[in-house]
Formats: structure tokens, C-alpha cells, sequence
């Protein structure tokens, strides 16, 4: 019974992934700690 547990959660949160892959595309940035818009004003000072 656990088994099965652990193998619909992996398959569901695989699933989710793929979704979510196809609908917004691959990451075009690493996520950090940072936002995008303090190292623009970083690179204009």
C-alpha cells in the first residue's frame, strides 16, 4: 500500500512537471535569492 502511495505521488508530481514544461517552456533564468530588476539597477550605477 505504500508503495503504490509513493509511486502515484511520483508519477502525479511528474505529470504536473510535464504540464507545467509544456505550457510555460524551459527556463530561460536561473531562480535565485535576487530579482532580475536589482541587478539592472546594479549595472547602472
Amino acid at each position: 500500500m505504500r508503495k503504490q502511495l509513493v509511486a502515484w505521488t511520483i508519477l502525479t508530481s511528474a505529470i504536473v512537471a510535464i504540464a507545467v514544461w509544456s505550457v510555460l517552456g524551459p527556463p530561460d533564468h536561473v531562480a535565485g535569492p535576487h530579482l532580475p530588476s536589482r541587478d539592472l539597477t546594479a549595472s547602472v550605477r
